[in-house]
């Protein structure tokens, strides 16, 4: 956005919002309400105006980068929390719950740990580095074989 002489920031919701919703909607789910979505939308297109003149960036990248980070932030902000166990409202979903916990219950102790930190509590690497002694490429390579032991997994 640097270097250009007017930002139109009607134009911009125009054309994103149904892509930042998009976002959110993914994130969310059906965690928090519908309104709640829209707060996180309404507040990625304030941090956007707000930050205009910082932006040296692809501004859909951008934008997505915002909706994330505001949508974990809500997360954050209401305390939640993935429950892992077989009542987690999803009964069409039940076998695959058993499943998953079946493939989670295979993980090392550490590896379960660095899990819920970092994908069910929403922890940053930064946080999940200070409570585990680990440096910060140490972890991000253990989530990244994490990821992928579970991808193979499943």
């Amino acid at each position: 956005m640097k270097n250009t002489l007017e930002f139109n920031l009607e134009i911009v919701i125009d054309e994103y919002a149904g892509y930042v919703f998009k976002i959110v909607d993914n994130i969310i789910g059906t965690t928090l309400s519908y309104q709640d979505k829209e707060e996180i939308v309404s507040d990625t297109f304030y941090l956007l105006w707000k930050n205009q003149n910082r932006i040296n960036t692809n501004l859909k990248a951008y934008l997505s980068v915002i909706a994330r980070n505001a949508s974990y932030d809500k997360l954050r902000k209401n305390n939640f929390t993935i429950p892992i166990d077989e009542n987690m409202g999803y009964e069409n979903d039940f076998d695959t719950i058993l499943e998953v916990k079946e493939k989670l219950n295979k993980l090392t102790h550490e590896e379960l740990m660095i899990f819920e930190l970092f994908y069910l509590k929403g922890l940053k690497i930064k946080e999940i580095c200070k409570l585990t002694n680990k440096s910060t490429s140490a972890l991000k390579i253990m989530l990244y074989r994490l990821r992928k032991k579970l991808k193979e997994e499943l």
